[in-house]
């Protein structure tokens, strides 16, 4: 028999015999290996995906939510971001699956939303190379900051409405590459570096 409580997408969801599926899975290979697929690849697969997703899982919303971001749909990624981000405070959480009790917080989630936020909107990717970066603020996001490490070597970040800085801690031993829009550069120790981003 069919539990109400248990996830839509889920073993033994009302939608076992749809499309209908519990959470982010393509969505979250083309997340993970994303180098590896193009931008117009990942677009089709997350529009056809997203709306076949129940998102039954805590951590569906924030994988949406950076390949959203990644494709260039900021405002469907600041959705989902909204979505991980609160997942705590909302209360409409799943609680079951099938007779299990899986009610509590979400920690993996509240890290999910971090992601969404630096790699998602912030657009920062380390790479062998060093860090790049390639912003893509929600529209009513006047800046986002955040301190990255590579390779030991730390950095602030802050990224405002159409430019993007990255400076290095003094503390540093080496100089940090840093990709702002097409290009590696070194940022020595105590040194910035500052580009422009389309807004």
């Amino acid at each position: 028999m069919l539990d109400p409580r248990e996830y839509l997408g889920g073993g033994q969801g009302l939608a076992t015999t749809t499309k209908i599926i519990k959470q982010a899975d393509v969505v979250m290979l083309l997340n993970v290996l994303g180098e590896g697929y193009s931008r117009e690849v990942k677009k089709a697969n997350w529009e056809f995906y997203e709306p076949r997703t129940e998102h039954g899982s805590s951590l569906s919303s924030c994988v949406y939510a950076l390949v959203a971001a990644s494709i260039g749909k900021v405002e469907w990624a600041y959705r989902y971001f909204l979505k991980t981000a609160t997942v705590d405070l909302r209360g409409d959480a799943k609680q079951y699956v099938g007779t299990l009790y899986i009610g509590g917080t979400h920690p993996a989630a509240n890290g999910g939303a971090w992601m969404a936020a630096v790699l998602g909107f912030g657009g920062l990717s380390a790479t062998d190379r060093g860090i790049r970066l390639r912003p893509r603020l929600p529209a009513g996001w006047k800046s986002l900051s955040f301190r990255v490490a590579w390779r030991g070597q730390g950095m602030a970040v802050r990224i405002g409405r159409g430019f993007v800085e990255a400076r290095a801690d003094r503390g540093n031993t080496r100089a940090c590459p840093v990709d702002l829009g097409g290009r590696f550069r070194p940022c020595p120790p105590g040194g910035s570096l500052a580009g422009r981003w389309k807004s």
